[in-house]
């Protein structure tokens, strides 16, 4: 199933076992932060009610004369699962007591070792003692444990000594000596309280749970001290080493990394005689900084050394001054902060290239926060390598263009600082890649955007190959911080002089290529072509015709019914923006919304449609049709205008349609990224009788816990999980953990994408309230959904078959209800 983090938001696979349950957390995969356990209701019981799992023997009875091995076998049957993933542990509590071993699909053997005479097990009380769970349908329970009273046996008659026959009544077995009994317990009693209960074990997890909480507010103030400190110490113009009493280099900000040539952690394992020479006073490393360790502090001169052997560095000397830090109780580490100026006289270090021609060019420039070459200094080492091949050479160069996908969500929801960081981590990875396959240059042009040059000979093939290393090494996560980044690259490239004859052409169809990656969906690869001008050129044409056509009033609005799947009418419908070009027909809107959204058109367009959909909806209830409900979804750069609200309200009062009747959609990861002003415009909304709902659920930044902080009507289930939810165990699952969530907070649920019966008896088997698809309807003009108005509206099922099989199940179900 998949959990989000609350600390990160990333989207986890996490397996569902009993040790998830019992914890009630798990461990994010990418930053490792434990997040709590969504899927408790308000009483810590399980939130899924799609399928009712029986066992047998529903308690374990253990005899307390047996002093052997006890085995049980444990039995499921679980509604509606084929092929139940189920699993059985004991509590922490019962580690060393019990073993469980699986014997098939649902069937376990339980190895319980003799009890002895603990009394961490009373007679006659249930306590729980196994948990299980099924992880397809994420739900589990409790096997109770009973330890039955000790038998009663009577002796044989014995005659006394006025000659009766008497019984003696003793226990069964007898108590051994203390000696005895406390080896034949072995410590197993201990494991157990007494009064051990679920509900002492709901709050053990609520108390371990508020630990966690502090624990988490805790680590949130101290990584942003150390992030505060980091900046301040990565800010500054000069470099700065920090070295225990054994010379290791356990710090050197980026000023320093980037003149030496090193990475972080290949200085981590140098020290600091191996990264300086000292010039003056002529003295080695250890003298100084015995002296730093007596008198506190040291000064003089000193040189860098180069990085590896085959590099060249200018000996020109810098100032060095060397201060003592003493240890503390509170975990200061003890050692030598080195201040290096840099700049004094010239520079210690040029910076390394691979390239011998770009590394003896004079003024060589470097990005400030990365280290890599600026975009002057790439464009003039571009111009000079293809001057230097010439126009007659079959020898190639290949540029590669990288630029990071989404990447200003990373600086809006982390801040510009984490996303700096995020930048340096990423230029040391693209170098890493870039100096094994033998490129001459990497450089950072703009923001998140960076090139790469492949050195003669270099062929598209080549490029490839570099291209698919660079994207393999970002399907890990970037670390940073304490925190797990999946960053994704689009990247385009093109091979002078097949691809262009000049520098400057070289690099804008390497961009254009890029772009092209994006277009697709970014996080691809993508190849400069001929037919990318075209295209670009086409691109240019209907951004043009746009401009016009949403200043001429011209596009307008489809409508696709929503259908109750509880029987089958029409609750409400979504209108959707469609531009009918004068000469090109219909466009779709793929080809012309992500236009609107670069060019800001998008917020003239949306609140036009909005408007329009009110006038619509207001003439459908004016011929008697008010028992559906007008669905628009707002774009993201609309979020952006801080009057919003106004402009909804004027749609409203302009055409007169009652604001109860218009719900306002808002996808997932734009409300996460504007999450104060959504929050505020949701209130406001529905305080006014709007409606609001969260679209393509499921697939945003999010986690499930900010849906408790939303006052929305409905969650709308992505069609990326009901395309296969009948086939895909995953998608299946998430499908029930979303409905089931929002059935416990309140929420309407309705499904997109439905398009086939088999979807449609799944989510109404389900309990979802309401369903959109082809299925149903495609998206009809204003005139044909006043035609579907007019007839029964349970003719969006589409034809007479469908809606008999459709009331059959459901009259089938009711009957079993």
């Amino acid at each position: 199933m998949i959990l989000f983090c609350e600390e990160c938001g990333q989207r986890n696979s996490i397996t569902l076992t009993p040790a998830l349950i019992e914890t009630n957390s798990f461990t994010c995969q990418f930053c490792r932060f434990k997040s709590p356990f969504p899927f408790l209701d308000k009483n810590r019981n399980s939130t899924s009610a799609s399928a009712v799992i029986r066992w047998q023997p529903e308690e374990l009875r253990l005899s307390a004369a047996e002093k052997q091995e006890q085995i049980f076998q444990l039995r499921f049957d679980v509604d509606g699962v084929e092929k139940p993933e189920l699993t059985v542990e004991p509590f922490r509590h019962f580690a060393k007591l019990i073993d469980v071993e699986k014997n098939g699909p649902a069937s376990f053997s339980v190895k319980i070792k003799p009890l002895g005479k603990s009394k961490g097990l009373p007679t006659n009380r249930r306590v729980p003692a196994l948990i299980f769970c099924e992880e397809n349908i994420m739900s589990w329970g409790t096997i109770s444990l009973v330890r039955e009273p000790e038998a009663v046996r009577a002796e044989p008659p014995k005659e006394d000594c006025a000659g009766q026959a008497a019984r003696r009544i003793v226990l069964e077995p007898p108590p051994p000596p203390e000696e005895e009994q406390a080896d034949e317990d072995s410590g197993d009693g201990d494991l157990l309280p007494e009064n051990l209960s679920v509900d002492i074990l709901h709050q053990q997890l609520a108390q371990h749970k508020a630990q966690l909480h502090q624990a988490r507010a805790a680590s949130f103030r101290m990584q942003k001290e150390l992030s505060i400190r980091r900046q301040v110490m990565d800010s500054q113009s000069c470099g700065l080493l920090f070295v225990n009493a054994e010379q290791q280099t356990l710090y050197a900000n980026p000023i320093f990394l980037s003149r030496c040539g090193c990475t972080l952690s290949a200085v981590q394992n140098r020290r600091l005689d191996q990264l300086l020479r000292l010039t003056e006073p002529e003295q080695s490393v250890e003298e100084a900084l015995n002296e730093a360790e007596k008198k506190g502090g040291w000064q003089g001169k000193a040189v860098l050394l180069a990085a590896q052997e085959e590099q060249q560095c200018e000996l020109r000397p810098f100032s060095i001054s060397i201060t003592r830090s003493e240890a503390d109780g509170e975990g200061k580490e003890k050692g030598f902060i080195c201040l290096l100026t840099l700049n004094e006289g010239g520079s210690g270090l040029r910076p390394p290239c691979a390239c011998p021609a770009a590394a003896g060019q004079a003024g060589f420039g470097l990005d400030a926060l990365t280290g890599l070459a600026d975009r002057p200094s790439f464009q003039e080492y571009l111009e000079d390598s293809i001057a230097l091949l010439g126009e007659e050479s079959k020898e190639g160069i290949a540029l590669l263009y990288v630029d990071l996908d989404h990447f200003k969500r990373i600086n809006r929801i982390f801040g510009p600082g984490f996303g700096d960081k995020i930048l340096c981590s990423v230029a040391a990875i693209l170098k890493k890649c870039a100096h094994d396959a033998g490129a001459d240059l990497v450089a950072r042009l703009n923001g998140d955007e960076f090139a790469i040059i492949l050195p003669p000979p270099a062929s598209r093939e080549r490029a490839r190959k570099l291209a698919e290393r660079i994207m393999q090494r970002f399907r890990t996560p970037v670390n940073n911080e304490a925190r797990a980044i999946l960053i994704r690259p689009s990247i385009g490239f093109s091979v002078y002089p097949d691809d262009g004859g000049s520098p400057l052409e070289l690099l804008r169809n390497a961009d254009t290529a890029m772009e092209a990656a994006k277009g697709e969906g970014g996080n691809r690869i993508c190849q400069w072509d001929s037919g990318m001008k075209i295209q670009a050129a086409e691109s240019l044409y209907l951004e043009n015709d746009l401009r016009k056509a949403v200043a001429d009033d011209e596009l307008i609005n489809y409508y696709q019914p929503q259908v109750s799947l509880t029987n089958g009418s029409i609750c409400g419908m979504e209108a959707l923006a469609r531009w009918i070009h004068p000469t090109r027909g219909m466009i779709s809107p793929a080809a012309f919304i992500p236009i609107a959204e670069n060019t800001g058109l998008i917020e003239k367009l949306g609140l036009d449609l909005v408007r329009k959909a009110c006038a619509q909806g207001k003439r459908w209830r004016d011929m008697g049709f008010k028992r559906f409900i007008m669905a628009v979804n707002l774009s993201g750069r609309l979020l952006r205008r801080r009057d919003l609200y106004y402009q909804i309200m004027s749609c409203i009062e302009s055409t007169g349609y009652p604001p109860e009747a218009l719900e306002v959609e808002f996808t997932e990861g734009v409300l996460i990224e504007n999450m104060d002003f959504t929050v505020e415009l949701i209130n406001k909304l529905r305080d006014q009788g709007v409606k609001t709902a969260i679209d393509d659920f499921g697939t945003g930044y999010s986690s499930f816990s900010y849906l408790q902080h939303l006052r929305v009507d409905k969650i709308k289930i992505d069609r990326s999980f009901i395309t296969n939810v009948t086939t895909n165990k995953t998608d299946a699952a998430i499908t029930l953990g979303i409905i089931s969530i929002a059935k416990n907070l309140g929420f309407r649920v309705i499904a997109e994408g439905i398009e086939t019966e088999e979807h449609l008896f799944f989510l109404q088997k389900s309990q979802c309230d309401e369903g959109q698809g082809y299925l149903f309807s495609t998206p009809i003009s204003e005139k044909e959904m006043t035609g579907l108005l007019l007839r029964d509206s349970s003719v969006a099922l589409s034809h007479k078959r469908m809606i008999d099989k459709f009331y059959s199940v459901l009259a089938t179900d009711k009957r079993k209800g």
